[in-house]
């Protein structure tokens, strides 16, 4: 067997747009039109670029006209996984993706409602930390150039984030906002920072929740491995009865990372394979190894939504044939198909194409692409009727909720002199915005309106929740299952009650759960 060790493989859930790159020595027939060849091809696109040049009524970039034919080359193909990425995209997905880390503050920021940026929280150990920066202050100037997301300025959250990353070791200006005081300048100088993927925590009754958001790291140190691998250690040295593997939103990342998560669990067998019946050197198995990270008895929950993609499927797909353990939540997305990057021009100069380069199987052999994977206890969240998702959207474009709990955080703010850290307290004021809305004729739910402000006031004072049971009915379904020791019950049924088990794979209503906002 196989194992492919080279961390170049992709399994994203994105659709993006595309690349193919045309030879113009071939003279070979195209789609079996003796007519038309490659040379003629090549001759008809830079004439339509020439023509365009010169006749155009405004000036043509005609760099640009040839990236776009690169990129309707890719997209010729049919294929939302293969496609074109730009230059400045394929380095973010190197730092993002493959390294796990890049050169940078230590902050993570989001832009207000009226397009300034904000922080949220400084990373421990990092520049941002060292230098007092803190979760509400405003950075209005980044190497004195002035920073507001406004369609006049037509400045993204990207080109901020390009700003304030760069090589390690260089220097960064920052112009800072903070309440009660005049703006400051802070020179901070770029130090590694690493992209976490992997939360955790330790749940009633000694059950251990690990939350993976993606797959990345293309070293076994360093990425979503080692993460993992921390995490679970830490749960087991606290006398871990039983895990909680969330996969819910992940959608993908590489490869590698996901075959060693799944590793973790399954001793034998292939965890995965890959095919591509044209390319043999594409074909690769996967096997288990014989050491388990996660002893074989441990009771496991693996939740998935259907935004469990690529290699989350993996994962979940290597469970559920194993019988290594329960699938909680809904139907995953169904992409089971493998891309690989291929750099373009001199020192990737042109950017990069992703190209679809294999289908992959599940230890049972399954292709699980367009069809996705069926958990065993499906659990739904609730889903608003028109008028309440209309009446919530007016709300938002109101920036009704935004404004209110930024309003409150200020006004405790001057009245303590501490930035507040307590949900409860803004919670009791929300009934009060809860009548303000419907006076203006929006008429939305406590429910709704309590975890929105709770999202938007974590994100305002840099708090980090790795679960919110009170809103979350999968992860309550995953918990009492656990507790009432029914996982056997569903992966084993007797033979006489497996008709009636299989009810439970249809959705459940969830009684007053709320969809994520973020």
């Amino acid at each position: 067997m196989k194992r492919y060790t080279l961390s170049v493989i992709v399994i994203l859930a994105a659709i993006g747009i595309p690349f193919f790159l045309i030879h113009s020595g071939e003279k070979e027939a195209m789609s079996g039109d003796e007519r038309i060849t490659r040379a003629m091809l090549n001759r008809a696109l830079m004439g339509a670029v020439s023509i365009a040049e010169k006749n155009y009524y405004e000036p043509v970039d005609s760099d640009e006209m040839y990236l776009g034919a690169i990129k309707g080359a890719l997209a010729a193909i049919g294929d939302p996984y293969t496609y074109y990425i730009s230059e400045r995209d394929h380095q973010r997905s190197v730092e993002n993706l493959y390294n796990a880390g890049f050169g940078g503050l230590g902050i993570h920021i989001y832009p207000d409602h009226r397009g300034f940026i904000k922080i949220s929280k400084p990373l421990t150990g990092t520049p941002a930390e060292s230098h007092g920066l803190r979760a509400g202050d405003y950075i209005t100037k980044v190497n004195g150039q002035r920073i507001h997301l406004t369609e006049k300025t037509g400045m993204m959250i990207n080109d901020v984030v390009d700003m304030l990353r760069g090589k390690l070791g260089t220097e960064v200006t920052i112009t800072v906002q903070r309440e009660f005081l005049k703006p400051f300048e802070v020179t901070l100088t770029r130090a590694r920072i690493p992209i976490t993927s992997v939360m955790s925590t330790m749940l009633e009754e000694s059950i251990g929740y690990i939350h993976i958001t993606k797959f990345i790291g293309s070293g076994r140190k360093g990425g979503t491995e080692e993460e993992f691998n921390n995490a679970l250690a830490a749960h087991n040295a606290a006398g871990m009865k039983a895990l909680i593997l969330d996969l819910r939103d992940n959608q993908g990342g590489l490869l590698n990372a996901a075959y060693h998560v799944a590793d973790a669990f399954i001793d034998e067998g292939p965890i995965v394979s890959t095919r591509n019946e044209r390319r043999s050197e594409f074909n690769e198995e996967y096997p288990a190894s014989p050491h388990l990270l996660c002893d074989a008895a441990m009771p496991l929950v693996v939740l998935v939504n259907e935004y469990s993609a690529s290699a989350s499927e993996i994962v979940a797909g290597a469970v559920k044939d194993t019988r290594r353990g329960l699938l909680v939540g809904q139907k995953t997305f169904g992409k089971g198909v493998v891309q690989k990057r291929y750099p373009l021009g001199p020192s990737d100069t042109i950017g990069a194409m992703s190209l679809t380069i294999s289908t992959y199987y599940t230890p049972n052999g399954t292709s699980i692409h367009k069809a996705g994977i069926t958990p065993h206890v499906a659990v739904s969240l609730e889903k608003y009727g028109r008028i309440a998702q209309v009446m919530q959207r007016m709300a938002a474009e109101q920036d009704a909720v935004e404004d209110f709990v930024t309003e409150w955080i200020e006004d405790e703010l001057k009245r303590t002199g501490e930035t507040p850290k307590e949900f409860a307290k803004l919670a009791d004021a929300l009934p009060a915005l809860q009548q303000s809305l419907e006076a203006d004729g929006i008429r939305v739910g406590l429910r709704w309106l309590k975890l929105r402000a709770e999202q938007l006031f974590n994100l305002n004072v840099g708090i980090e929740r790795v679960v919110n049971l009170a809103y979350d009915k999968q992860l309550q379904e995953a918990l009492r299952i656990i507790k009432a020791g029914e996982i056997d019950k569903y992966l084993n049924p007797p033979p006489e009650s497996a008709e009636s088990l299989s009810s439970t794979e249809v959705e459940k209503p969830g009684e007053g759960a709320a969809t994520s906002e973020e």
